[in-house]
């Protein structure tokens, strides 16, 4: 019986506490306000979540005609090369991605070079695409090749870029990209 009794008072402290905690709790966000302040309309969402899905549509000066000049960049692989060459995020940003001369890449985050050998299947650059006030996500569906495996064999590989869109640019790019050590002398360390 006190097995039981002491079950009990525990079940319910835990009822209690959870039901404190949830009246705590800030309202969940809804479509009509997904937050505070927030006055973006369906048609707003939708827009936005254009511009976003056109970066990865376009290349050249149409994909820097996208951002804006107060841009700000939290991939650190970007922030690093911008500050190697001296330039602030929006300037990296025309040299990596606008005109004849640039060095394309990123945007999308698939990464591999295509080279000889078995190639991945295609990939969706638009798996998921949310938006919430001036923040739209876009997850990517990706193939990597399994390294644990025979070449060709690949897995499915989920990578996202999450921009702030405001007056129709984007104002800034968040993304998991990380900064890679150089690859080892002599090719893939074999």
């Amino acid at each position: 019986m006190r097995i039981v009794t002491t079950t009990f008072a525990l079940l319910s402290g835990a009822l209690i506490a959870t039901q404190v905690f949830a009246q705590q709790a800030p309202a969940p966000l809804t479509r009509a306000n997904p937050a505070a302040g927030c006055t973006a309309t369906p048609a707003q969402l939708e827009a936005n979540k254009k511009v976003a899905l056109t970066f990865f549509q376009t290349a050249g000066d149409a994909r820097v005609a996208l951002a804006d000049p107060s841009y700000k960049q939290h991939n650190p692989a970007f922030v690093k090369g911008g500050k190697e060459a001296g330039l602030a995020d929006y300037e990296y940003f025309k040299q990596r991605f606008g005109g004849a001369g640039a060095r394309q890449g990123g945007g999308g985050g698939a990464g591999r070079a295509q080279g000889a050998g078995p190639q991945p299947p295609p990939g969706n650059p638009a798996e998921v695409v949310v938006a919430e006030c001036d923040i739209v996500s876009v997850i990517h569906k990706n193939y990597r090749q399994d390294p644990t495996a025979a070449p060709g064999t690949w897995y499915e590989v989920f990578t996202f870029d999450t921009f702030r869109v405001q007056n129709g640019k984007l104002t800034e790019h968040w993304d998991g990209a990380v900064i890679n050590p150089p690859a080892p002398e002599g090719g893939r360390g074999q």
